[in-house]
């Protein structure tokens, strides 16, 4: 077979088991970049149109990477690369730009890549008898579930001296001896000569820029006085991770098939919480299902104490009593499982004397309600919905399948696959139906890769005529290039042995690779197609830059619009055929965040207002 790229020459494969040259196989590559739907990266001239901010300085990424907090410059937003995150949701450091663009062509080079940097802080008004107790706080892992930094890769922490000037004040170097599987904390003083009106401090990794290598996990920042070194241990309960919920094997069922076959076949909703305080602390929790309105359609534990009560710092998994099924939704859509923590957590607060001082900017109850969709809509999936990372295989004329299995007979109208890599749009190949993958396809179609629309994150391919199957079933494609097609991977559940490859020496069922493939089956009952049952979320925004008036056109629920320091603000607003009119005539001139609210989520706009 023919001979591919080194390990060194293939720019985005993190994982691979042979040294040298290699023979065609099936890898992982990643993680993909992600940009966090409900926020947007500004870049450091735009950030300084932000009004400084004081301390307290908290963030647990449980909102994303927020333009409020941040000033991004390559660094991206995950909720499971981590292992054993003290919250859901956490900042990645790795080799590649905000588009998911390696830094350097060049496999050797080596340098600074990803920054994160805090907007300015006024650090003036802190009374000179607690200066000395300015303290920085934050967890950090090598590698998690992506590549561990090499010995010579480091991440970095700096501060910015009332000169004008970056100090380094710690760095941390990778290596294979780094634990993996856990954040360990750090806690920094920051010296009364560092404290100046715009203080900022910021984090770089520095490692292989080629691709998303040397990766670095930072979550849980804390910044404030009147703190000592020891100060580690926080009055917040925090969930770690998101809700996941199965019927059968899968995280997307078919509408169609729901009444007849979910009885019984639901497993519990599982979750997990940490207790990052040093005391033990009674508390509850609620699992409940909502529609897509948010309305209360099960409730399935309510206020269900924790037993035992939770301990010191313990980390702790939350499992739902078992229900056998769900309401029938009227029609085709989502569905969405909430975990709730009933905490006692609430706002930061100090007391001073007879007076307490509470402070919005650091409210515990954040990262204490982490909600899970899952699609009744036309289509199988084994993956939630998010690739966190991609795989594929390089040989011409190789085949990706993927195994489902229908409790009756169904017509296949589509599938659906994430091909992850802008570059490959256009690409031909042909899509693959088997019944058994040592018998002759059921139906092959040839198909051009599309490139992704704005909000998009997977590729519909409907078929030129329905094709019948029962039992257990077999989707896919035959690739005719020798290049790796990327295909999204979600890692937070393994059905790798539901995947099969076959790159010249007949079918293997995959052992390597773990995760969730994004290639789904959509199906019909009556063999006639009801169309992609995916809700399309295709958006115009224009003009941009603007002047007074900005249209957005498209299909959402709500909308709302963001200033420059995340501040929601009214506007007025016009409804049109296709979506709205916003006036922005009374507004000062600079950046906005248009935030729409549609069925897949919500996708956000940079606006820039000029005068």
């Amino acid at each position: 077979m023919k001979q591919v790229w080194t390990l060194k020459f293939l720019l985005l494969l993190t994982f691979w088991s042979l040294s040298g040259p290699s023979s065609a196989q099936f890898v992982t590559f990643g993680p993909v970049h992600q940009t966090y739907s409900s926020d947007t990266p500004i870049s450091s001239s735009e950030a300084r149109l932000n009004a400084t901010a004081s301390i307290p300085f908290w963030d647990d990424f449980s909102k994303g990477i927020q333009p409020s907090k941040w000033i991004a410059k390559g660094a991206s937003y995950t909720e499971t690369i981590g292992n054993k995150a003290p919250s859901l949701g956490m900042a990645l450091f790795n080799g590649v730009d905000e588009l998911g663009r390696a830094y350097s062509l060049q496999e050797k080079d080596q340098g600074e890549s990803d920054y994160l940097t805090s907007v300015p802080l006024d650090l003036s008004g802190i009374d000179a008898s607690q200066k000395a107790s300015l303290f920085l706080s934050f967890y950090w892992q090598a590698g998690g579930k992506a590549e561990v930094p090499d010995s010579n890769d480091r991440l970095t922490l700096q501060i910015l001296t009332p000169a004008g000037t970056w100090l380094t004040v710690w760095e941390k170097r990778g290596g294979e001896t780094l634990d993996r599987t856990r954040f360990a904390q750090e806690i920094i003083a920051i010296q009364p000569e560092w404290q100046h009106v715009n203080f900022q401090f910021r984090f770089f990794s520095n490692g292989r820029q080629s691709g998303p290598f040397d990766s670095w996990l930072l979550d849980y920042v804390y910044l404030n006085s009147r703190r000592t070194v020891t100060d580690l241990s926080y009055p917040d309960r925090a969930l770690t991770l998101p809700t996941t919920v199965r019927l059968g094997e899968y995280a997307a069922y078919p509408w169609e098939l729901l009444q007849k076959h979910q009885k019984g076949n639901w497993s519990t909703a599982k979750s997990e919480f940490q207790n990052l305080e040093n005391r033990f602390k009674a508390m509850e929790y609620s699992v409940t299902l909502r529609d897509s309105s948010g309305t209360n359609v099960l409730p399935i534990n309510s206020t269900t104490p924790f037993n035992p009560v939770p301990n010191a710092l313990e980390r702790r998994a939350i499992v739902s009593r078992t229900f056998t099924e769900i309401p029938l939704p009227s029609k085709p859509g989502d569905v969405f499982f909430e975990t709730s923590l009933i905490t006692g957590d609430g706002p930061l607060t100090s007391i001073n004397g007879a007076d307490t001082t509470r402070y919005a900017q650091v409210d515990f109850r954040d990262n204490d309600r982490v909600r899970t969709r899952f699609s009744l809509r036309d289509y199988f999936a084994y993956d939630q919905g998010q690739a966190d990372y991609t795989a594929g295989i390089n040989q011409r004329s190789g085949q990706l399948a993927v195994a489902y299995k229908t409790p009756e007979p169904v017509f296949l109208t589509g599938i659906s696959i994430d091909f992850n890599n802008a570059r490959q749009v256009d690409q031909v190949l042909d899509l693959v139906i088997w019944s058994a993958l040592d018998k002759k396809p059921l139906y092959t179609q040839e198909v051009l890769i599309p490139a992704k629309t704005t909000g998009q994150n997977i590729q519909f391919f409907s078929l030129k005529e329905t094709v019948p199957v029962s039992g257990t079933f077999y989707v896919g494609f035959t690739q005719f290039t020798n290049d790796f097609l990327q295909v999204g991977l979600d890692k937070t559940q393994n059905f790798g042995d539901r995947i099969y490859y076959n790159v010249g020496g007949g079918w293997v069922q995959n052992k390597d690779v773990t995760g969730a493939l994004l290639i789904r089956p959509h199906v019909s009952l009556s063999g006639k197609s009801g169309g992609n049952l995916i809700p399309e979320n295709t958006f115009k925004v224009y003009p941009n830059p603007a002047i007074e008036e900005v249209r957005v056109e498209g299909k959402f629920t709500y909308l709302q619009v963001l200033d420059s320091y995340g501040r929601e603000i009214t506007l007025p607003r016009m409804a049109g055929n296709t979506g709205e009119v916003l006036n922005f005539r009374d507004q000062h001139p600079g950046l906005y965040l248009i935030q729409v609210v549609h069925d897949l989520g919500i996708t956000s706009f940079r606006i820039l207002v000029k005068k």
